[in-house]
């Protein structure tokens, strides 16, 4: 029995793939790679990106015992797992195939390492392999020394990269590199390998329970692998229920009561529910996962959608569609918003359960507030009554209405020229420039945005007050901005030396960003929050929204978002 525990080596270690046609879920890249070596097509560098757990350090491994492998031919293309140079690379023992993690060993020395050995010929092995696992966190002086050696490698020279992350890669990088992107394994696939597993480590696993931890693993073999590893020190039969108790999850019967009772706005028993799963040691963070499959399949069912791989059983499925025989779209969707935002909160909050409680406070108060929608419904027998009104009246007394609106509008369009006229020149004089040269000024830091430098725009647009701005001239050719610091905790003068070199890059000219004492007109920060705030004290004063916020206590307008569709969502009756 010691001997056993000494010797023992986790199931992910144990029933690692050794060939290509082990790996699982991965048949693409796996077929392309196959294709290359049987055509003497090696491309000179590999990049297998993809999320944890999915194959790309053992295919990598793969390919370097293919590449070196005493026995390999045309019609066999898998590892021999008998000759030196399979066995050394097994061992991590081969001198010819060095595997770095880049996790641990960023700088650019490690890398000027490699390329020292790159110029020594391979002692044993075909080809000299270096495989560099997480190369995202390879540093930017560690890319640009292996980028030379990466366009133009010597003959018996194979990379092989690993990552989890390839938009952290620089594109020069990516560019020399033959690419796999590797996707995650389904549930159905990763239940049956679990199954096969299990029986060959003597245990019997129920087809629930391997679904289950399939579904937990989220598309990882490697994390399946080892959840299955804590579930077997449990008992010798594996059923769903022994799979709940070791990772904290609830049963979907009792979460599926919660979630009816969450539906039906019973703010009292939902919390009765959730204090019993509570007390059971269920995880929260597992709970609110689970309710969110549930809305989610929920909304698949109300859209006549057939749910793949889902890992409820029928009888779950049934009582869901139940459910959704009295639910509305909007809410399903509002209610897995809901839990979603509770997740992303549940990294700050000092109390996960208080937090939980109050979402589900918030989940059954939603269950009874009327959508927009709902309203508008509500209100447009009203509307079309007085709009139907008005029309009768208009069409009466139309000649009189066109003749009559002509010289008010004569009148009015007068009065607005010479109002706008009286307006901007004491503008001119009250903030010191005209509008015109405020929105190029505005115009200019939406170009500094643009170029991704936030920081700086952030500051032009909060910190500073323009004063003058003055445009290079043809001959001349340098531009002068002045403006009026409002905030005493930045360095004003290196903020605009910076935005000076930003904005003579964009426009080609030389700029002047200078500090004045004087005064200057509102920052575009603050004009912005004027204009908002106009907006919204003009859309209260709507007859719908006045309703709207009747209808929903404590309600407020708090910002506006344009929203472009062509035609309004249908709503059945």
């Amino acid at each position: 029995m010691t001997n056993k525990k000494e010797n023992y080596i986790v199931l992910a270690r144990k029933y690692r793939p050794k060939k290509l046609s082990d790996i699982l879920g991965q048949d693409e890249a796996c077929s392309v790679i196959e294709g290359s070596i049987k055509l003497n097509r090696v491309a000179h560098a590999f990049l297998f990106s993809g999320t944890r757990g999915i194959g790309k350090t053992t295919i990598a491994r793969i390919l370097a015992k293919m590449l070196n492998c005493n026995q390999l031919s045309q019609n066999k293309l898998d590892p021999c797992e008998g000759c030196s140079n399979c066995n050394s690379i097994n061992n991590e023992s081969n001198i010819d195939v060095v595997e770095i993690d880049a996790a641990s060993r960023t700088g650019v020395s490690d890398i000027r390492e490699i390329i020292e050995n790159i110029n020594y010929k391979p002692v044993s092995a075909r080809k000299k392999i270096f495989i560099i696992d997480e190369v995202h966190m390879l540093s930017k002086a560690a890319f640009n020394a292996l980028l030379k050696t990466l366009e133009e490698p010597p003959q018996d020279v194979v990379f092989i990269f690993a990552t989890t992350e390839t938009e952290k890669i620089p594109v020069t990088i990516l560019s020399r590199c033959q690419r796999f992107n590797l996707k995650r394994v389904d549930i159905e696939t990763i239940s049956n390998h679990l199954i096969k597993i299990s029986k060959k480590e003597g245990y019997e696993i129920s087809e629930d329970a391997s679904r289950l931890i399939a579904q937990c693993s989220e598309g990882s073999v490697r994390d399946a692998l080892s959840i299955l590893d804590n579930v077997l020190t449990k008992t010798d039969s594996i059923g769903i229920d022994g799979v709940r108790d070791v990772l904290g999850l609830a049963d979907n019967s009792l979460a599926l009561n919660l979630f009816e009772s969450l539906f039906k706005g019973d703010a009292k028993s939902s919390l009765e529910q959730f204090n019993d799963l509570y007390c059971k040691g269920i995880s929260i963070d597992q709970l609110a996962k689970l309710l969110m499959n549930f809305s989610y399949n929920l909304a698949m069912i109300k859209s006549d959608v057939d749910v793949q791989d889902s890992s409820f059983d029928q009888s779950i499925m049934n009582k869901l569609k139940i459910i959704s025989e009295n639910s509305e779209m909007d809410f399903i969707t509002r209610f897995w918003e809901l839990l979603q935002k509770y997740i992303k909160e549940l990294s700050v909050v000092f109390d996960e359960k208080q937090c939980f409680d109050m979402t589900i406070m918030r989940l059954c108060y939603a269950s009874i507030v009327p959508t927009p929608f709902e309203v508008l419904k509500e209100n447009t027998k009203e509307i079309n009554d007085n709009f139907s009104k008005a029309i009768s009246k208009s069409s009466t007394n139309s000649k009189k209405l066109e003749i009559k609106n002509e010289d008010e509008n004569l009148v009015r369009d007068n009065l607005a020229r010479k109002k706008e006229k009286i307006e901007e020149e004491k503008s001119i004089g009250k903030e010191t420039l005209p509008k015109s040269q405020f929105e190029k000024f505005s115009s200019l830091v939406n170009l500094i945005e643009d170029q991704s430098e936030m920081v700086i725009s952030f500051h032009l647009k909060n910190s500073f007050r323009l004063i003058s701005f003055k445009e290079p001239e043809i001959y001349e050719g340098v531009g002068n901005i002045e403006f009026q610091c409002i905030s005493n905790n930045i360095d004003s003068k290196k903020i605009l030396w910076k935005a000076s070199k930003i904005i003579e890059s964009i426009t080609g000219r030389r700029w002047i960003l200078s500090i004045s004492n004087n005064k200057g007109m509102k920052s575009i920060a603050e004009y912005q929050n004027e204009k908002n705030q106009t907006l919204i004290e003009n859309l209260k004063k709507e007859k719908i929204i006045k309703k709207i916020l009747e209808i929903i206590p404590l309600s407020e307008v708090v910002s506006i978002e344009e929203v472009q569709f062509d035609e309004l969502p249908k709503k059945k009756d």
